[in-house]
């Protein structure tokens, strides 16, 4: 019984010995596509989005306290320079102008007749000064009086398109308060939110000021020259900007305010600082898990490396990276969610570009 055991052993044994072992299974290379970083580029040109405003916009007000008898313009209306606007009831205004002219013209006949007096020695130096001091406060008084009639009437102080009138006729109204506002019609303002990058070129000594970025209105094609007119200097809480204006002058038709403007700076021709960095496809580009991070993997020999970039700009081509890549580095344009660290990987085929310059 123990010789036939040990026979089976034996020849499980030697079985064992005659299978084959176990093959190790290679996996191929991920195959991906890749480009060569060409030399850096310069982002000469910036496209900014902004708002027509009205220009000159003028809250125009009575100096004086009264019931508005009548407005005579409404909304959308151009007026011209000295046109009547609105009107209070002057009433009362009216009555105290006669009044202080009566109490000057009493005023102008008691001086009269005092240097007559003092002439002939029938009253003294002293009673003479106090009429003159009578006379010149009539005088301030009946000018005051001339001048708040005049406040009850609201004139245009300048050709233009009213903006808005929230008064209405029979309504009270106070000093300063406003009851018509008026802006120019052959100006327009060009508002635009910029960032503190840009605001920092702002170097007067060496921003070319006879420089003019060009506008287009809306759905336009046309495009327009604009004159750079000011800048806050005061940081936007809520979108961490700062706002610039220009200026052009009105066309016909006229551009109404609220239109939505592009418009186009050639940083290099104003003078101030432009963009260095190298034009990648977004294809070559990975976002991060973090907001405004994004990375590249680089070939080493058959090996891929991930490198954080700065994305300077986006364009119609992609992105231009201002850091984290030189020229001459290979980039995979392919497959970048599959890549690891270190992983080995093969190229498809040379990029159409490269093998033409071959």
């Amino acid at each position: 019984m123990l010789k036939k055991m040990s026979f089976a052993v034996l020849s499980m044994m030697v079985l064992a010995g005659c299978q084959e072992p176990p093959q190790q299974q290679i996996t191929a290379p991920l195959a991906v596509s890749s480009l060569m970083v060409d030399q850096s580029v310069t982002s000469q040109y910036r496209t900014f989005k902004g708002q027509v405003e009205a220009a000159e916009n003028t809250p125009l007000a009575f100096r004086v306290e009264g019931e508005l008898q009548r407005v005579l313009v409404k909304s959308g209306q151009q007026v011209k320079k000295g046109e009547l606007l609105a009107e209070l009831d002057a009433d009362k205004f009216k009555q105290q102008r006669n009044d202080a002219q009566v109490q000057y013209q009493l005023a102008t006949k008691q001086l009269q007749r005092g240097r007559e007096l003092f002439e002939r020695k029938m009253i003294s130096k002293a009673e003479l000064d106090e009429l003159s001091a009578n006379h010149k406060l009539a005088k301030v008084n009946f000018n005051s009086a001339e001048r708040r009639l005049g406040y009850t009437r609201l004139v245009a102080p300048f050709n233009g398109v009213v903006a808005d009138v929230p008064k209405e006729s029979f309504e009270a109204v106070s000093p300063g308060e406003a009851v018509v506002s008026l802006y120019q019609d052959d100006l327009l303002y060009i508002n635009i939110a910029v960032s503190d990058n840009v605001l920092a070129m702002l170097n007067p000594l060496q921003t070319n000021h006879g420089y003019q970025p060009v506008a287009r209105f809306g759905t336009e094609s046309e495009t327009y020259p604009v004159n750079y007119l000011e800048h806050t200097s005061e940081l936007e809480p809520q979108s961490q900007t700062y706002r610039v204006w220009f200026e052009m002058p009105q066309r016909d038709p006229a551009i109404l305010p609220g239109t939505s403007v592009s418009l186009r700076v050639d940083m290099a021709e104003a003078g101030l600082s432009t963009l260095q960095g190298y034009q990648l496809p977004m294809t070559a580009i990975e976002a991060g898990r973090e907001a405004g991070q994004f990375f590249v993997w680089k070939l080493d020999g058959n090996q891929v490396h991930k490198v954080e970039v700065g994305i300077g700009q986006l364009n119609n081509h992609g992105a231009i990276v201002s850091s984290g890549v030189s020229e001459g580095d290979r980039l995979v344009t392919s497959s970048l969610r599959k890549l690891r660290e270190g992983m080995a990987v093969s190229l498809l085929s040379k990029p159409a570009a490269e093998a033409q310059a071959q």
